[in-house]
């Protein structure tokens, strides 16, 4: 407390000295937005108050003041998307019930998620640079009618920076950022340039990230008072794998990393109604810690012992290439229009070698992405009333290479191994075209509709059985799907607006879903599936915004989806059996399977408003219940209730202070599913995670035109937690530092 003390009383000393200071810069973190225009939910601009269905919108100035270390802290920080993590190195959002590629994820337009993406929790979210991020829109709920396939708990839409003409001659503008903090060692270096001219204007952003090994916090729950403790860890001694006791073990060994992310966007103007914009994005990691592997344990001839000396993600590499010809006044047929292509080329690998052995495990996966996408915007009568029509069609094509061998890291001898997926490669294809019609019968009352056919074609080849047999040589999957949605926007009273909304979304199965092979947990191997086929999902939802006296706003949301077919990770056979030997363990043999019909059932509230002309308040929370009704046991992924309470405080031009509440409800053993179950002691303790609750402190001061002074105290009480689903505990006290500049 008493370095919050001492904060507080330098940052409002500094604040009146520099009181005086013009602080109008384009990155000054005082600066209020009041736009309320978002892009998710139609894929155009378009006013907030129309679109009927719930949405969560993170400013440029929120990204700034929050500044986190991810892209997946940055979500969890808002305290309305719930992040699980596995390791360091990740994070993976859950929105509604639904996570990994169930949950889409889009970057200026373009789809991130792939055929590889799993089912299991992702760490790909980090390959999008905060830093770079001029808005973040969560859109809740299915959007199959908009993205396709994947949309069921939602979509993240993540709009880069978007480079502005120059009125005159060539204007040069950029800046930096500089930021270390404590509890995980981090040291981030962000640079960036924007060259303007009349008709052509360039946007370049580098970011350099360290990580050392994250320091959880010391004070532990009650429930749970050694849970969390990084004990031992495996360090290679004269040739031989041993167990080492940890000096200090609230440091969680092996969990430290580096990236680097390179962003440059190009527009082109090449007349009033024309311009062309390039995206190329460039990120790629070291070698990521599997934290949560690194800590299992296993019993042999009596003994406890490390599973693994080593698992960890190879370097995590992903190169965006994208053209964007945009036009406006088109013709008859459309008022706007946007063609893209893109070009994505991927890579993960994954490495694992278990105590005691010589032979390290190498699997590695390259996937190519080239996709089309037309998008048109045709207005509709009076200007005056929201009248608009929608629609476009998506052409993309995926190769999946998977390759695999197992090094003996004594003599350096390579042998073949079993990959991940399907050693002949797979291919998957997406032909889809959709069409949406927003109607406004007048300024209060407006009705959206829209209809998606999807179809997908999926083919995996297997030219070679000799290191894991299997039944068939080939899948192929053709499914389709005809999804839609109406919703409704009223404006019932001056100050009180309804929506409401029905949607249906499906997710056809991927590579990852149908094809793969893989030790999903200890004694545990998921192995392909044929027959898996695709989930459907149908959601209704209403909301109120409330606008009350002072400029206050209160936001209500409810929520139920229906399942049918859902997948879940369940008891499978293989040849006939039920329990194969898979690297050197006997495994219970499983696979996804459309399980059968399920639902989720939620509620969000959100409040939002002035204390006084300095002091604002934003407080929410969600609430979310699933169920598995074909086996009456609990859905995954689906989280405890959460939220947030921050107190945002503007006492001089120069100055913000930010006061931060997060808090979690327990998970309880009784609402985790199934598949999660043989976590326990790694993911949680017996009986399930506490409840927590954290406070965190953050300022920011312009000390002048050019430059940002911030600094954060973050998990204030040092509280040992982790959030529900996560394989590595939460940093403990943390104390972060930034400086950033423009120029």
């Amino acid at each position: 407390m008493r370095i919050i003390f001492c904060l507080l009383i330098i940052l409002t000393s500094l604040a009146r000295l520099g009181a005086q200071i013009d602080s109008t810069s384009r990155d000054s973190l005082q600066r209020y937005s009041t736009e309320q225009v978002v892009v998710s939910a139609s894929r155009w601009d378009e006013q907030r108050r129309s679109v009927p269905r719930q949405i969560t919108t993170v400013t440029a100035r929120s990204i700034r003041e929050a500044s986190q270390p991810t892209t997946a802290d940055l979500l969890a920080s808002t305290g309305e998307v719930y992040v699980q993590k596995s390791q360091a190195g990740g994070g993976s959002p859950r929105l509604r019930g639904f996570a990994a590629n169930n949950v889409l994820m889009v970057v200026d337009g373009i789809r991130l998620n792939n055929a590889i993406y799993r089912s299991g929790n992702l760490q790909n979210i980090i390959q999008v640079d905060a830093n770079t991020l001029d808005r973040v829109e969560v859109l809740f709920g299915p959007g199959s009618v908009q993205y396709g396939s994947d949309a069921l708990g939602g979509v993240i839409t993540f709009q880069t920076h978007q480079p502005s003409y120059s009125a005159g001659p060539l204007h040069v503008q950029g800046g930096g950022m500089l930021r270390t903090a404590s509890a995980t060692g981090e040291k981030t270096a962000s640079a960036d340039v924007e060259l303007q001219w009349s008709d052509v204007v360039s946007y370049t952003a580098v970011t350099y990230s360290s990580f050392d090994d994250v320091h959880s916090g010391s004070n532990f729950s009650s429930q749970a008072p050694t849970f969390g403790r990084r004990d031992w860890f495996v360090s290679r001694i004269n040739g031989r794998d041993t167990q080492v006791v940890n000096p200090d073990p609230l440091i969680q060994i092996q969990s430290g990393y580096n990236q680097i992310n390179v962003l440059e966007r190009l527009r082109i103007g090449l007349s009033d109604d024309w311009s062309v914009n390039t995206l190329m994005m460039f990120t790629t990691s070291s070698n990521i810690p599997r934290y949560d592997r690194l800590v299992e344990t296993q019993i042999r001839n009596g003994v406890t012992l490390p599973r693994s000396t080593e698992w960890y993600y190879g370097p995590q590499l992903l190169s965006l290439n994208a053209v964007t010809l945009s036009g406006t006044n088109v013709g008859s047929w459309a008022d706007d229009i946007t063609l893209t292509a893109s070009y994505q080329w991927y890579e993960e690998s994954r490495h694992s070698r278990n105590f005691g052995s010589d032979l390290l495990r190498n699997q590695y996966e390259r996937v190519a992405i080239l996709s089309m996408n037309a998008d048109a915007r045709l207005r509709i009568g009076e200007k005056k009333y929201d009248r608009d029509l929608y629609y476009g069609v998506e052409v993309s094509r995926q190769d999946i290479a998977s390759t695999a061998n197992t090094r003996d890291i004594v003599s350096n001898a390579i042998i073949p191994a079993i990959t991940r997926y399907p050693n002949g490669g797979s291919t998957y294809d997406t032909y889809a075209a959709y069409s949406m019609l927003r109607w406004g019968f007048s300024e209060s009352l407006a009705i959206s509709a829209g209809i998606r056919l999807t179809s997908i074609s999926l083919q995996s080849m297997i030219s070679d059985t000799t290191l894991f047999r299997l039944p068939f040589t080939s899948i192929e999957l053709h499914p389709s799907a005809l999804t839609g949605s109406i919703g409704m926007t009223w404006l019932s009273l001056e100050n009180v607006t309804i929506h409401a909304n029905l949607a249906s979304g499906f997710r056809a199965p991927n590579v990852d879903d149908v094809a793969k092979v893989f030790d999903s947990e200890p004694g545990r191997v998921v192995v392909p599936n044929p027959g898996l086929g695709p989930v459907y999902v149908t959601t209704a939802e209403a909301g109120i915004d409330l606008q009350v006296d002072d400029g206050w706003t209160i936001t209500a949301n409810v929520y139920q989806s229906w399942l049918r077919d859902a997948m879940e990770q369940r008891a499978f056979t293989l040849n006939g059996r039920d329990s194969i030997e898979f690297n050197d363990v006997m495994s219970q043999v499983d696979a996804l399977q459309n399980v059968g019909k399920g639902f989720i059932q939620g509620v969000s509230l959100s409040i939002r408003g002035e204390i006084t002309s300095e002091l604002m308040l934003h407080a929410s929370a969600t609430y979310t219940y699933g169920r598995d009704v074909t086996n009456d046991v609990p859905l995954e992924h689906v989280v405890p209730a959460y939220g947030a309470a921050q107190l945002r405080w503007h006492p001089l031009q120069q100055l913000t202070l930010i006061a931060q509440l997060q808090w979690s409800a327990a998970w309880l053993e009784s609402d985790i599913a199934p598949a999660d179950k043989p976590l326990v002691n790694i993911n949680f303790p017996p009986g399930g995670l506490p409840a927590w609750t954290i406070g965190n402190i953050r300022a920011s001061y312009d000390v002048c035109r050019w430059l940002t002074a911030q600094a954060s105290l973050e998990n204030i009480f040092d509280l040992q937690y982790r959030s529900a689903g996560s394989g590595i505990s939460a940093p403990g006290r943390n104390i972060m530092v930034a400086l950033r500049c423009r120029f």
